[in-house]
């Protein structure tokens, strides 16, 4: 009996050692990360993730159960907001998650699990714009208490709450693209005549930034320049196939007496034409082109030349939520 009493004793001792062993190797905190592109403006974007409401849209959690029931408090998209669910204890179990802060276009959150087993979990999704589209990335942050911690010798978090992230994610792409409508303003307008000093260049879309970039910035070295408006983009063509376009960088001038190489002129005439304007960053400008290519199809029309003018644009706005951006559609 003791020798029994003793190999217990024994085996106890071991597997605490066991346990203490995998808690001093294994992390106190975990970050789970997730990141998905979209086509659609910030400002957009943001709205689906900062209030709670709209996560029953694109969130994992809550599209899988159709026994769920969601209840709001406070006011929605500002800190201290909550949703509240309780659904079935095998598929989503019950919770609620809290907008813990707003900080830009970043969404501070706790998550706080109540069933089917308790665990409590913070983290952020930050929405920022990329050459051309948002990049949408979620974080999910675990505190595991020292001893609690050697369970992620089993329990892969990363793995187990990633790919519920992921769904989501490309849930959230899919209900902005289908479902999210972004009403635009387009008016018939005269587009004056002037003379654009710049270069001309068959552009890769992913050069397209770098290209305006340099472009302008060789410009801003020229003297003198006599600018007479805006920065502008000329669009000649946009080929889908493959993803590149025609289009000259510049700015309208007065005359051509500028002595730097590789700087063309080119002169638009007056025209008739279509424009709207974008506010936010150029992830969202495709809705714009669409828009505006669909007005002039629709009118029975041709446009023969797409122009873009930076009216705020990283140069002289940081924020991007502030660039705006007028799209001229130069009609035959």
């Amino acid at each position: 009996m003791k020798k029994f009493i003793r190999f217990n004793l024994w085996l106890l001792l071991i597997v605490a050692a066991i346990i203490l062993t995998l808690a001093v190797v294994q992390p106190n905190d975990v970050v789970v990360k997730r990141s998905v592109l979209i086509k659609a403006p910030k400002e957009v974007v943001f709205e689906q993730v900062s209030k709670l409401k709209n996560w029953a849209y694109w969130s994992t959690i809550l599209s899988n159960d159709s026994t769920i029931a969601i209840t709001y408090s406070g006011t929605d998209g500002t800190p201290g907001s909550t949703m509240t669910w309780k659904g079935d204890e095998g598929v989503s179990g019950s919770g609620t998650i809290k907008n813990d802060g707003v900080e830009g276009t970043t969404l501070k959150y706790s998550f706080n699990v109540t069933e089917p087993a308790e665990m409590i979990a913070d983290g952020a999704i930050i929405v920022a714009d990329t050459a051309y589209m948002v990049k949408v990335t979620w974080t999910f942050h675990k505190h595991f208490p020292f001893l609690a911690n050697a369970a992620l010798v089993l329990f892969d978090l990363d793995k187990y709450m990633g790919a519920d992230m992921e769904r989501s994610l490309e849930n959230l792409k899919t209900h902005i693209a289908t479902n999210v409508k972004i009403p635009i303003d387009i008016k018939e307008t005269e587009y004056a005549a002037r003379i654009v000093a710049g270069i001309r260049d068959t552009v890769q879309w992913s050069e397209m930034e770098s290209f305006f970039g340099d472009t302008y910035n060789l410009l801003a070295r020229t003297s003198p320049v006599k600018v007479t408006g805006a920065r502008t983009g000329l669009f000649y063509t946009w080929d889908t196939v493959q993803k590149n376009a025609v289009v000259m960088a510049g700015v309208p001038v007065t005359d051509t007496d500028l002595p730097t190489k590789g700087i063309i002129f080119t002169t638009v005439p007056a025209s008739k034409a279509y424009v709207a304007t974008h506010k936010g960053g150029y992830a969202g400008i495709r809705a714009v082109h669409e828009a505006l290519n669909k007005h002039v199809t629709d009118a029975g029309q041709v446009s023969w030349l797409t122009v873009e003018e930076y009216m705020l644009y990283p140069g002289n706005q940081s924020d991007s939520n502030k660039w705006v951006t007028n799209v001229y559609y130069l009609i035959q």
